[in-house]
């Protein structure tokens, strides 16, 4: 049974389970789903359940972001050779393939994007080995960061509450254990190595061999995991308010009505017939607004790239608005997006492909060069373009009840 704060994941179970008494009157082929679907879940849960079991004393812990397949190595890993053999998995990852991901950091929280600058400082020090250096500016990162966020008190202060509603981070073995760890008091000088970042004895100067890889790598998890808390803390109040709509099913009259709509909706998307798009041939390698009148998940890009070329800010922070999702407001993402593109100069944009994934659904790739500070760069884009209503919801193109929005999948180049 997962953690009783994983409600999202204990109800799919419950359903899975009512599922299973009903599936005498369904099709093979559904109680075959059931079965996959059941199956899938319960090794998540075994894993993600593995994971902290294995690696919360030592200073790790599961978070809602993270690589499952690194979790799936790093248990493997421990099963077939203890602790040792677990660790040296997690710190490669975190010593090198972490890099591609930094931005996530900035995107998630505030207080983290505040301190970004220094955030880079930290893992430019972490990825020369510097651990001297990395592990004391990582923690101080962690402090202030979630001081401000929590208007009151650091990460390692006593009472700080580091809970959250349906999350990974939030759970028994999460970040509360975590932070009990590392806030340990440290009373006596010590010169043996450590592999858990003592925040007190560390920063107070009683730990003093405390720079190795071990250490430092534990930091950047920390950060991550706080990041994922707190972007799960500031949605908590919605994702409770969906959830519970969800578990208070609607009237008979209106989940019929919701059927016979459902049925209807089905035979549309059963004509849909996906495209091969040819950039060159189907379409234009740099198609004009009037030409994506047959394509109009591509309006939204190809706007979006119109306003960075006349560095209309506030546009484009709209087009992008996924983006500066982190922001609340229109105004505060036209203000971000203007920090992260005033120095780019856009030269050019080309479409290299087009993916009709389903009806609602188009994966794009676009080459796209821009200068900044006297170098050129050029790198590959990767956006999906959705169909969604305003809630959020897959909208239908056919009803109009929707709009393109634009989904940004492979953009960390412009962050460099």
């Amino acid at each position: 049974m997962p953690d009783n704060n994983l409600h999202s994941i204990n109800k799919l179970q419950d359903d899975i389970k009512a599922a299973k008494w009903l599936s005498v009157f369904l099709p093979k082929k559904k109680r075959q789903q059931i079965k996959e679907l059941e199956t899938s879940l319960a090794n998540m849960i075994h894993l993600i359940e593995s994971f902290n079991k294995y690696f919360s004393d030592a200073g790790w812990c599961a978070y809602d972001s993270m690589n499952m397949p690194l979790m799936e190595n790093a248990v493997k890993a421990y099963e077939a050779g203890g602790i040792d053999a677990g660790e040296q998995v997690l710190i490669q990852y975190y010593q090198t393939d972490v890099k591609d991901i930094m931005h996530w950091l900035k995107n998630k929280a505030k207080p983290l994007r505040e301190r970004y600058e220094l955030i880079k400082c930290a893992f430019d020090d972490h990825f020369a080995e510097r651990y001297h250096t990395s592990v004391p500016l990582f923690l101080i990162i962690i402090d202030g960061a979630v001081n401000d966020y929590t208007k009151s008190k650091g990460f390692f202060a006593e009472g700080t509450d580091v809970s959250a509603w349906d999350c990974l981070v939030g759970c028994g073995d999460g970040l509360t254990k975590i932070k009990d760890i590392f806030k340990k008091g440290r009373n006596k000088t010590n010169h043996d190595e450590i592999r858990l970042p003592y925040r007190n004895g560390i920063l107070h100067g009683r730990d003093l061999n405390y720079a190795n890889k071990y250490v430092s790598c534990k930091c950047i998890s920390l950060m991550f995991a706080l990041a994922d808390w707190m972007n799960m803390k500031d949605s908590e109040n919605t994702r409770k308010q969906k959830f519970e709509k969800e578990c208070n099913p609607p009237p008979i009259s209106e989940s019929l009505k919701k059927i016979k709509q459902n049925a209807i909706d089905r035979q549309e998307i059963q004509k849909w017939v996906k495209r091969d798009i040819k950039i060159g041939e189907t379409i234009s390698a740099t198609p004009t607004i009037e030409e994506c009148k047959d394509f109009p998940y591509l309006l939204p890009l190809i706007s979006a790239f119109n306003a960075w070329s006349t560095r209309n800010y506030g546009s484009l922070s709209v087009w992008f608005k996924n983006v500066f999702s982190y922001e609340s407001s229109d105004k505060k993402r036209a203000g971000e997006c203007r920090k992260l593109f005033d120095h780019k100069n856009l030269i050019s944009y080309e479409l290299e492909e087009i993916e009709e994934r389903a009806l609602a659904l188009t994966k794009i790739v676009v080459l796209v060069k821009w200068k900044s500070n006297d170098i050129v760069h050029t790198e590959h884009f990767e956006f999906g373009c959705s169909y969604q209503q305003e809630d959020g919801n897959v909208g239908y193109p056919w009803k109009n009840n929707g709009a393109w929005i634009l989904i940004p999948w492979k953009i960390q180049g412009l962050y460099k």
